[in-house]
């Protein structure tokens, strides 16, 4: 296409007929009727394929680890393969209406859509634990582009970045028997995860499916964001400073848009008195 709705010229756009935009928590709810869901059974220590919590020893004939960022760092190198990316979203009222989902093809782009009378701006991406644009960047689009929009809502999002933009589906490591990883989904989670499920209830069942080595984990690590990476870790285990991620010790950047200590390493986020947030770190923060 040549023209789309948007406030601002573009070069072209793709058009995808016959995308579905759907409620993801009331999909997430009807999935998982019948299953049997353990919550708040934190998953210390994988040892083979038996998982270890604060209660008790839970074991499996197989595990899949789909905890956003791989937590078990002796196998797969998945400190080297991944990164995480922090993304901000911004709803509006008195917002028109795009008539569609539309996405920048560059990554530190912006997307739109709409949800009943209101109108989702996202963007502002940035590296957890570096600077970027925020929900500063979205503020003032609005405020440029849609002068009488108000702002109803805000809310930030993480994912987990691969070194060659494919997720990493299939076996953990090649070291481990009966243990599975879904992760580096790329911010496209909702894809992502139906591709997981139909290639990982294929490899549990011991059956082959065509697009295991696309996605296989152990595939090539020779990418030039694995420099990019290495140099970020390098870095922060070299910083001096007293905040520490237990993950694997690199220096933590605060956070003053969130309020947060934030690994620019590997992604894990912690409150202001050291509650973890997210992973790969298992742990709160040792005063």
């Amino acid at each position: 296409m040549d023209k789309i709705p948007l406030p601002f010229p573009v070069a072209g756009a793709v058009r995808f007929p016959n995308q579905a935009q759907f409620h993801p928590l009331k999909f997430v709810s009807g999935i998982a009727k019948g299953l049997h869901i353990y919550e708040h059974t934190r998953v210390r220590e994988l040892i083979g394929t038996t998982a270890v919590t604060n209660h008790g020893r839970v074991r499996a004939k197989k595990i899949i680890v789909t905890t956003h960022f791989p937590f078990l760092s002796k196998h797969g190198s998945y400190f080297l393969k991944l990164y995480q990316h922090r993304s901000y979203v911004i709803a509006f009222q008195s917002a028109p209406d795009v008539d569609g989902m539309y996405l920048d093809e560059a990554q530190t782009g912006m997307s739109f859509r709409n949800y009943e009378n209101l109108l989702l701006i996202g963007g502002g991406d940035h590296r957890t634990g570096k600077k970027g644009g925020g929900w500063q960047e979205l503020q003032d689009f609005a405020r440029r582009h849609y002068p009488q929009a108000k702002e109803q809502y805000r809310w930030a999002a993480q994912d987990c970045m691969s070194l060659d933009g494919a997720p990493y589906i299939g076996p953990y490591s090649a070291s481990t028997t009966d243990l599975y990883v879904a992760t580096g989904f790329n911010k496209w989670g909702m894809t992502a995860s139906m591709v997981s499920a139909m290639i990982l209830s294929d490899l549990v069942q011991g059956k082959k499916n065509p697009y295991e080595e696309v996605f296989a984990p152990s595939r090539s690590i020779l990418h030039p964001q694995l420099a990019v990476n290495g140099f970020e870790a390098v870095v922060n285990l070299l910083t001096p400073t007293t905040k520490r991620c237990p993950h694997l010790g690199c220096a933590l950047k605060w956070n003053p848009i969130e309020h947060t200590w934030d690994c620019p390493c590997h992604g894990s986020r912690f409150t202001e008195d050291g509650k973890l947030i997210d992973n790969p770190a298992t742990g709160d923060l040792k005063n």
